[in-house]
């Protein structure tokens, strides 16, 4: 069987975030899974980044893998618009292999190739109403949110170019694979405005993985250890977010109840990671810009900006909790990351998260008083009842494998040869 994968999403950014991971985990999983007759063909953007490093990673030295560059529509743009993927690119797929695995839908379906899909979430469209600036909003939301007419026509086209790939690839797709029990209510909701029938029969679920931490934990080198100290990290308790910065990822209100926290007396600081936040303007929701531009409590709020794997491991192990306030998640896997490294969660009670949470996770209502009660609650625990906490999260973490994607796939490729 030649099995093709669409790792175009590789080299369009996707590697930095989860699907990049779940790619990775997926193709090793697929690898030991397969026979050894089996053939991986992965198509690429022509001309685009190599992912030879990637498929070293993947796949082992004895498994036949090609790789076939899928040629640039001459108007991409205009392409786009009537199709997520041209004649050219779905023949180039059909001639090269016998079943396809995409994991980004907008990438395209070949109608002639057996595919199964991997669908995350439907954010930009659920959401698009609710932050037409950052997600795909309706015209009427757009022009209400004082977008000017050509801004918002432009939103409005975004998300019919979505909504439109999404149609096409569920109704092309073999078989799809959601990420969680929220993520196939969404679908088979989408399913259902768009007409679509048949996805109750194609449509399955397998919960995404984690790799937990193995050997000793990464040692911060000098510098790292040199700016976790300056930051009074090392001597005052802290909690932390790492993430991105749009607007379901409601830091605002995780400031503002920092704030009551420390105007109720709590020696605390508050971290922000991750790539959004190395400055302040790279802060990317104008909510969590302002809230922390006016916080009386600024001096106590760190912006740390990329963290390394070091760092990372550093945050978890020392802060009291890792605070997830987001509105809407198609997995969050960041939870069960949290869990696995023994660090407490405090999380509202949303969507996928429901599904992941376990022990040493406080869950709270989406405001910002739940938020800061959530947090005072983690706070007062004493050192036993965190330390149990702590191997209780651990033990359920480690039910999340990338084994159940995997089987599940396989099964499903089975199926269609």
């Amino acid at each position: 069987m030649r099995i093709g994968i669409d790792l175009r999403a590789m080299q369009l950014g996707h590697q930095f975030r989860g699907i990049g991971e779940v790619v990775r985990q997926s193709c090793r999983q697929l690898d030991a899974r397969s026979p050894a007759s089996d053939e991986v063909v992965a198509f690429v953007d022509e001309g685009g980044p190599s992912v030879a490093h990637e498929l070293e990673l993947a796949f082992g030295p004895e498994r036949t893998v090609g790789i076939v560059e899928l040629p640039h529509p001459p108007n991409p743009r205009l392409a786009k618009l009537r199709d997520s993927i041209t004649p050219e690119r779905a023949a180039a797929i059909a001639r090269s292999c016998d079943a396809l695995v995409q994991f980004d839908f907008s990438l395209g379906v070949p109608p002639q190739v057996p595919t199964i899909v991997v669908i995350y979430d439907q954010v930009p469209v659920l959401l698009g109403d609710r932050y037409p600036h950052n997600y795909r909003p309706t015209y009427r939301a757009a022009r209400n949110a004082g977008l000017s007419v050509p801004k918002a026509l432009a939103k409005a086209a975004g998300r019919e170019v979505y909504e439109r790939h999404l149609t096409h690839a569920l109704e092309r797709a073999a078989h799809v694979v959601a990420i969680s029990e929220h993520t196939a209510d969404t679908t088979r909701a989408f399913a259902d405005q768009h007409a679509l029938r048949g996805i109750g029969s194609k449509l399955s679920v397998a919960r995404l993985g984690h790799t937990p931490p193995t050997g000793e934990a990464p040692a911060l080198n000098a510098m790292e250890r040199a700016r976790l100290e300056a930051l009074g990290l090392t001597r005052t308790p802290f909690v932390f977010f790492m993430g991105g910065s749009d607007e379901r990822r409601r830091v605002d209100l995780l400031v503002a109840a920092f704030n009551d926290l420390r105007a109720r007396g709590a020696e605390l600081k508050l971290v922000l990671a991750g790539y959004d936040f190395v400055t302040m303007e790279m802060v990317l929701s104008e909510a969590a810009r302002h809230a922390l531009l006016a916080s009386s409590y600024r001096h106590d709020i760190h912006l740390l900006g990329f963290a390394s794997d070091a760092e990372r491991h550093w945050l978890y192990q020392h802060a009291e909790a890792f605070v997830f306030p987001t509105e809407h998640e198609g997995f969050g896997l960041p939870v069960v990351e949290s869990l696995a490294m023994g660090c407490t969660v405090v999380s509202f009670d949303n969507t996928s998260l429901r599904e992941v949470a376990g022990p040493n996770c406080e869950m709270v209502e989406g405001t910002w008083p739940a938020l800061a009660a959530g947090i005072e609650h983690v706070l007062a625990r004493g050192d036993a009842e965190k330390a149990a906490a702590a191997a209780e999260g651990r033990a359920w973490a480690a039910t999340f494998t990338w084994d159940t994607i995997g089987a599940e796939l396989r099964a499903r490729l089975d199926q269609l040869a």
